[in-house]
């Protein structure tokens, strides 16, 4: 077998796992959301991917691995969009901390199931499993304490409360975790300018 064979098929392996693990994981969302993690079976998760239960092991190891997977839906676009926003030398500071809770505001928001509500389970937090969340929780406050600060340096304000600033836009964004859980009408598209002017309101 020729090198550029054997590299497709590798290739071709890695993509086939990688689609199983993705089908797995939007099968979990979606049973996760609608019936609560307790009730929700590795079982019913394999039968509604079309796998066999051995199969889905070959992914995960047990269930809970699979609500990390995921509840990180809801933190790694996040921590992506910043690192991207973070190396752009064009935007100000300020412009930076606008546009990514603009994205954390849609993200949020939109979406046939709100993903993020899961950490908040009690089912979920009795196993355990609120340790490794609230430590991705606590890196995205970390990205936001980074933004806010840079863009209270840069209106002349003082970083001296520097934390209670962090906090209120945090919450002002993160809020609509909880919102949702109210409304599932939030619109997204419409919130997230007005989140933004909001938590700029108060920067600045």
């Amino acid at each position: 077998m020729s090198e550029t064979v054997r590299d497709s098929a590798v290739r071709s392996r890695h993509d086939r796992r990688g689609s199983a693990r993705r089908r797995i994981v939007e099968a979990a969302t979606e049973l996760f959301s609608t019936q609560g993690y307790a009730a929700t079976t590795t079982r019913d998760i394999a039968e509604k991917v079309g796998i066999r239960q051995p199969s889905l092991y070959s992914h995960f190891a047990v269930k809970a691995d699979i609500l990390v997977e995921v509840e990180l839906q809801t933190f790694r676009p996040t921590l992506e969009r910043f690192e991207q926003l973070r190396a752009d030398p064009s935007l100000t500071a300020t412009q930076r901390l606008g546009r990514l809770v603009e994205f954390d505001v849609k993200m949020l928001c939109d979406g046939p199931y709100n993903v993020a509500l899961l950490g908040y389970l009690p089912e979920v937090r009795h196993e355990g499993l609120a340790a490794g969340m609230a430590e991705h929780g606590r890196l995205l406050y970390a990205v936001y304490r980074e933004l806010v600060g840079a863009a209270l340096t840069e209106n002349g304000r003082s970083t001296d409360d520097l934390e209670t600033v962090t906090e209120v836009v945090f919450t002002m964004v993160e809020g609509w975790i909880l919102r949702r859980v109210h409304s599932r009408a939030v619109d997204g598209e419409r919130l997230a300018p007005a989140v933004r002017d909001a938590v700029l309101a108060v920067v600045r």
